[in-house]
């Protein structure tokens, strides 16, 4: 039997969209979430479009601008008393083992971080995380990390780590389709619990900021690893870098328009020097270096066209123009806030106090990638059979994940959150 909305009842029309909205909010809730968060993941043909591959380079706009997110490239230095000591690693019985001069030591970094901070260190890239993807044409997604990070939980911990201007479910641990913790082995026990004064003083430091986008790095961080009774220690955190960008829409809309008239004017011209043998293929917007080409092999026709002729060339000489402007220039406007990233240095203990997990597990990401570099540099064949004996391990200590590709505010959990705090008060 075929049902039409036009035939229900009004009544009966409230009931059945009230209906629908509730299983609309079982699914999203069902979902794996942070807090008020739905962490999304959409499938993709190429699983290159879950993963970047880059170096950093801090403080370049295009940089920041197109990629952002997270990295690690320092190398640390052994403390004094190490550097003419020989080092070597091992990998036996499921434990990093560490061989300095005499000593043995057996650090507890368990196997679901170790290995894939080794396939970092193993690989060119140094860039773990970037949310600044394009997801609009679903063909790459917005959520983009370092092959070694692609579904596993050190990717999902340090996807948060991500989440710096959300003070309000940073200190909150993601949940699966169950709505239970994703714990590893070594993380069970622990229960989130936000400390409202350490929420706030987060807040009013972000707060003052006046920053538009941030980065973590180790940049110019001097990692230092030592040894003493309890075993190795590496000194020296990652940090969060601030920058401010703006621009002058006014001038940015002028300029658009003058690309829009230029290309225009490029293209009416061209028609008329190559009549027929214009075609779409030549369309100057994506295709000006074939369109030259063609003009230049109608001699002839320029001749008899001289007019088309001269307007083309001021046209594009005015399109040179255009993209010969410095970013200044056009009215982007980019500071990196150095004052305002020192001053936040500092806040790096309240965060991992905030969200023990989260911080504590990206910290030990930057300062054991830095160790490793070093080793690598210093003993390249030891490391490539301690890589190879982490890769022949297959037991895992940590459950499977999937990071997310996208995510986005749930406003069923934003409100109720609201509602629950307003009645606390």
């Amino acid at each position: 039997m075929n049902y039409s909305f036009s035939n229900l009842h009004p009544h009966t029309m409230k009931v059945f969209f009230i209906s629908i909205l509730i299983s609309f909010y079982s699914i999203a809730y069902g979902q794996s979430a942070l807090n008020i968060l739905d962490l999304y993941h959409e499938t993709f043909a190429d699983v290159n479009a879950r993963i970047v591959e880059a170096n950093p380079q801090i403080g370049d706009y295009y940089y920041h601008a197109s990629i952002g997110g997270i990295s690690f490239q320092a190398v640390a230095l052994p403390a004094g008393q190490l550097k003419n000591e020989n080092i070597l690693l091992d990998f036996a019985d499921n434990r990093l083992v560490i061989r300095i001069g005499t000593k043995t030591f057996f650090p507890g970094l368990p196997y679901w971080q170790l290995a894939p901070i080794v396939q970092f260190v193993n690989s060119p890239f140094s860039v773990a995380f970037s949310q600044s993807g394009n997801s609009t044409d679903k063909k790459v997604a917005r959520c983009r990390f370092h092959p070694a990070f692609l579904d596993n939980l050190l990717g999902l911990r340090i996807f948060q780590a991500d989440q710096l201007n959300m003070a309000d479910v940073l200190w909150d641990l993601p949940v699966d389709a169950q709505k239970q913790t994703i714990l590893a082995t070594s993380e069970q026990g622990f229960l989130p619990v936000m400390d409202a004064s350490l929420h706030l003083t987060i807040y009013n430091k972000l707060s003052r900021g006046e920053f538009t986008s941030f980065v973590l790095t180790d940049k110019d961080v001097k990692f230092v690893f030592d040894t003493d009774e309890s075993g190795i220690k590496i000194t020296g955190q990652p940090y969060y870098f601030f920058t401010r960008s703006s621009s002058d829409t006014t001038n940015l809309r002028r300029l658009r328009n003058l690309l829009i008239q230029c290309y225009d004017d490029i293209e009416s011209n061209a028609k008329i020097i190559l009549k027929n043998e214009y075609t779409p293929a030549l369309n100057p917007r994506n295709n000006l270096s074939g369109l030259v080409e063609a003009l230049t092999k109608r001699k002839e026709e320029q001749l008899f066209n001289p007019y088309s002729v001269h307007f083309l060339t001021k046209a594009l000489s005015r399109l040179d123009s255009i993209n010969s402007l410095t970013d200044e220039q056009m009215g982007m406007k980019f500071q990196v806030l150095n004052d305002y990233s020192e001053s936040f240095k500092p806040y790096w203990d309240f965060l991992k106090r905030f969200n023990p997990l989260v911080y504590s597990t990206v910290e030990n990401t930057a300062q054991w990638s830095a160790f490793f570099r070093y080793v690598k540099q210093v003993n390249p064949e030891n490391w490539s059979q301690f890589v190879k004996k982490v890769e022949a391990e297959s037991n895992s200590d940590a459950p499977a994940v999937k990071t997310p590709t996208s995510f986005e505010l749930n406003y069923f959990r934003f409100f109720d959150e609201k509602e629950k705090s307003a009645g606390n008060e």
